[in-house]
C-alpha cells in the first residue's frame, strides 16, 4: 500500500524571508484574508497544510511553499490497516463524520469570505468577483490549505463560483501567479522603458489626452491655497492606479482609454488615499529634519543677526558650505527609502488588493532587490527626459506616459514569474 504524506509548516520562515511578502503570497494564491494569513505565520508551532498526498505531490507543494519563504517538512502518514475497518455493527451505526462549520447562506467573496455581495462586486474588499476568479488558476480537488475548504458544488455538479480558489501551488506559480518580489538582471532597466513605450504606442492618443487632462487638473488644484499641494499628493496614488489599471487592460488585450485616468477611484480608493497620506507624512518628517539641520547651521555660522535680519554675505557663504551639502545628502538619504516604498504601492493596492502598509513594504523590498536595474533605469530615464525637453517640452507628452507604463512593466517583471519582459526576451532569442 502506497505511503501518503502530509505537508507541515514548521511555524518558522526561511532565512531572509519577509513576513509581509510571504503573507501577500498566501493571500494571493489561496484566497486567505490578511488576518488569517498573519495568524498562520505567527502560529509559532507546526501546522499541517495538506495531507493524504503522494510523495511526488507533497514534494511539489514543499518546493512551492519554500519558494514563498515557509519552512516546510514532509511527514509520512501512518498506514491504515484495512482489517481494522471491519465491524459486525450495522453500517448505519458507524460513527458519523464530524459536522463541518455552517456555511454562510448565499454566495461569499472568494477573496475575503464576506457575504456582502452586490452583483459582481464584494462590498467588503471591493473586488470584481468575475475578474478575480478569471485570474485564479483552475480549482483543485481535495482538501484545502490552512483551513480553506474545497470547491463547493451546486446543482448538476457545477462548481460554486464564489468558493475559495483551490489552485495547485506549483502549477499556479508556473502560470504567472504573483510570486515576487524577485531579483532581475540589470539589463531589465532598459527593457522596462522599452516595454512602457510599447504600451504608449498601442494607443498614443488616449495616453497623451489623459496626461494633458491630469496636468491641467494638477495646475488648477495646486492654485488652491494651503490645501492644493496636499490634495495633489493624496490624489496621485489614485491617479497612478488608474494608469496601472489601463496598462493591465492593454496586457489583457483591451485598449487604454482616457477614462482609465479615474479608474483608481473604483479600486480600493481608501487604501490608495492612505498610500498618499503615508507618503505625505514621510515627506513632512524629512523636511522637518533637514530644516532643523539647516536652521542650526545658519545660527551657528551667524548668518542671522541678533535682530533676526539675515546677513546677505553670511548667507551667500552658507549656500556653498559643507553644511548645505550635508543637508542635501541627508534629505536624499531619507527620501530614497520613502520613494522605494511608494513606487509600486499604487499598483499593488489596485491590482492585488493589498493594504497600503503591506503594499509599501513589498514595494520597498522589490526596489531593494533590484538596485542595479533601477540604477540603469534612472540613468536612461534622465537622458531621455533631457532629450524630451529640448523640442519645447513636447517630448514630455511621450516620455511621461512611457515612464508611467514602465512602472507597470517593471511591476510585472519583478512580482511575477512569467512576465512581459521575459516573453519579449525569449521571442528575440
Amino acid at each position: 500500500m502506497e505511503t501518503l504524506y502530509k505537508v507541515v509548516y514548521s511555524g518558522e520562515l526561511r532565512q531572509g524571508a519577509e513576513e509581509a511578502e510571504v503573507r501577500a503570497n498566501l493571500v494571493r494564491h489561496f484566497g486567505l484574508s490578511e488576518q488569517k494569513a498573519g495568524l498562520l505565520l505567527r502560529a509559532g508551532k507546526p501546522v499541517t497544510l495538506k495531507q493524504g498526498l503522494t510523495r511526488d505531490k507533497a514534494g511539489q507543494y514543499r518546493t512551492g511553499l519554500e519558494k514563498m519563504g515557509l519552512m516546510i517538512r514532509l511527514e509520512a502518514m501512518p498506514p491504515q490497516n484495512p482489517s481494522s475497518s471491519l465491524s459486525l455493527a450495522p453500517m448505519e451505526e458507524e460513527r458519523a463524520p464530524p459536522e463541518r462549520s455552517a456555511k454562510p447562506k448565499g454566495p461569499v467573496c472568494p477573496k475575503c469570505g464576506s457575504n456582502r455581495i452586490e452583483g459582481d462586486s464584494c462590498l467588503e474588499c471591493g473586488i470584481f468577483i468575475s475578474k478575480y476568479l478569471a485570474r485564479q488558476a483552475p480549482q483543485q480537488e481535495g482538501s484545502g490549505v490552512a483551513g480553506i475548504d474545497p470547491p463547493q458544488t451546486g446543482e448538476k455538479g457545477r462548481a460554486n463560483p464564489y468558493s475559495a480558489p483551490q489552485a495547485p501551488l506549483v502549477e499556479a506559480l508556473s502560470e504567472g501567479e504573483m510570486s515576487g518580489p524577485a531579483t532581475v538582471p540589470a539589463s531589465h532597466g532598459w527593457a522596462w522603458i522599452a516595454g512602457g513605450f510599447r504600451h504608449f504606442r498601442q494607443n498614443p492618443f488616449a495616453w497623451i489626452v489623459s496626461m494633458v487632462v491630469w496636468i491641467v487638473l494638477s495646475v488648477i488644484i495646486t492654485l488652491i491655497p494651503f490645501i492644493g499641494s496636499v490634495t495633489i499628493t493624496l490624489l496621485s496614488p489614485v491617479i497612478m492606479a488608474g494608469y496601472m489599471i489601463g496598462a493591465e487592460a492593454q496586457n489583457q488585450g483591451d485598449n487604454f482609454e482616457v477614462g482609465h485616468l479615474f479608474a483608481g477611484f473604483s479600486r480600493h480608493p481608501g487604501q490608495l488615499f492612505l498610500v498618499g497620506l503615508l507618503y505625505f507624512v514621510g515627506l513632512l518628517v524629512i523636511g522637518f529634519v533637514v530644516g532643523l539641520l539647516i536652521a542650526g547651521s545658519i545660527a551657528s555660522l551667524g548668518a542671522v543677526s541678533a535682530t533676526g535680519e539675515p546677513d546677505p554675505q553670511a548667507l551667500a557663504a552658507f549656500v556653498g558650505s559643507p553644511a548645505v551639502l550635508m543637508a542635501i545628502l541627508l534629505g536624499i538619504g531619507l527620501a530614497m527609502p520613502l520613494f522605494m516604498a511608494y513606487w509600486f504601492a499604487p499598483v499593488l493596492v489596485a491590482l492585488e488588493g493589498l493594504s497600503a502598509v503591506t503594499a509599501m513594504k513589498l514595494s520597498f523590498m522589490g526596489c531593494l532587490k533590484n538596485m542595479l536595474p533601477f540604477l540603469l533605469y534612472g540613468i536612461i530615464g534622465l537622458v531621455l527626459f533631457f532629450l524630451a525637453v529640448l523640442p519645447f517640452g513636447l517630448g514630455l507628452l511621450i516620455m511621461m506616459p512611457t515612464v508611467l507604463a514602465s512602472i507597470y512593466v517593471s511591476y510585472k517583471d519583478i512580482f511575477y514569474q512569467r512576465t512581459e519582459v521575459r516573453r519579449q526576451q525569449h521571442s528575440h532569442s
